[in-house]
């Protein structure tokens, strides 16, 4: 059953209005799917503005949670904060080779046609299973993932990916508890920092690491 994971960068409405956001953040959210796309050719992957669509077809979970870490891991580099939503299911890709054809040299339209019930699915977890800069994922796909490496899944009310290796995940625990310290603000900022705080202690408690990556 294919993979599907629909991600968004954290506060993009409040930083747009209070004039935070700008190119280089939307360059640094759009760069890693890039390279993932390219280090992983089997996966699709679609960029609109601060979100993304990944998906892997049956029996490329591994190509699907390498593109996911490899995200992530450069996304954290760039202090980019991305929450996530990973499901199951269809996920139609249309692909029309006329009309892709008659667009292709026409530089102010771009077009990605993908639907499907597993990206609904990643996008509702994306969007109500708490806040935190944290991977999400439903039940399916967490045992699909869970079999494929064991340290990938971190258990929950709802399930998360863990995507680090060792060194990562022990960086990103520190700056979380630096920023928590210097973070006074008691709003979004505030919860999406103690939730992710709380993701990174429990992958040191549980060692939920993964092997360092060769791409």
């Amino acid at each position: 059953m294919p993979l599907v994971g629909f991600f968004d960068i954290l506060g993009t409405r409040e930083a747009v209005i209070g004039g935070r956001f700008s190119d280089l953040t939307a360059l640094d959210f759009s760069g890693p799917p890039g390279l993932a796309a390219t280090v992983f050719p089997s996966i699709r992957v679609a960029v609109f503005s601060d979100s993304v669509v990944v998906s892997a077809e049956d029996s490329d979970e591994r190509s699907f949670l390498g593109a996911v870490a490899l995200m992530y891991g450069q996304w954290n580099a760039d202090f980019v904060l991305v929450r996530g939503g990973i499901a199951t299911g269809d996920i139609r890709w249309v692909d029309y080779k006329p009309a892709d054809e008659v667009f292709s040299t026409c530089r102010n339209f771009v077009c990605s046609r993908v639907y499907g019930s597993a990206l609904v699915l990643a996008y509702e977890l994306e969007q109500r299973s708490g806040p935190g800069a944290i991977p999400f994922l439903s039940e399916l796909a967490a045992n699909i993932l869970s079999d494929l490496e064991p340290n990938a899944v971190l258990g929950g009310i709802v399930p998360m990916l863990c995507w680090a290796t060792e060194r990562e995940a022990n960086t990103l625990l520190g700056y979380a508890e630096v920023n928590l310290e210097h973070e006074l603000n008691q709003g979004a900022a505030r919860r999406h920092g103690l939730a992710t705080h709380s993701y990174w202690l429990q992958v040191a408690a549980q060692r939920k690491y993964l092997a360092v990556r060769q791409a």
